[in-house]
């Protein structure tokens, strides 16, 4: 199979984690209903299908999504989903802008009372 130069090796990360963790394909295999062999081929590609990971990421309780994701260059767009709405990496600049804001104007109040209660 033709890969991409930018591409992550999932089948090694998942190798890695599983020796690093020692556990067996075998386990894997089991709690995703596929036979050793299959997950054997998995961290041998340099690829695993998405659906797949998920599965594998369900059944360690480990993100590897998420690992991939850390991998990928850090200027990369992407969305945040913040109480069930996604929110762009701009909104949440925008939100963080506001918020401080908003505490500016609470600690330019508090430093006025300070100072008249000082006089």
């Amino acid at each position: 199979m033709k890969t991409s130069k930018n591409n992550i090796n999932t089948g090694k990360l998942l190798d890695n984690y599983l020796y690093k963790n020692k556990i067996s394909k075998a386990s894997v295999a089991a709690a995703i209903n596929k036979n050793r062999v299959s997950v054997q081929k998995y961290t041998e590609n340099v690829s695993i299908q998405t659906g797949i990971l998920i599965d594998i990421c369900y059944a360690l309780k480990y993100n590897f999504l998420r690992e991939l994701a850390n991998a990928l260059p850090k200027d990369f767009d992407y969305a945040e989903v913040v109480d069930g709405e996604k929110v762009t990496n701009d909104n949440m600049q925008q939100t963080l802008i506001a918020q401080l804001q908003e505490e500016n104007k609470v600690l330019k109040i508090q430093n006025e009372l300070l100072l008249k209660i000082k006089t």
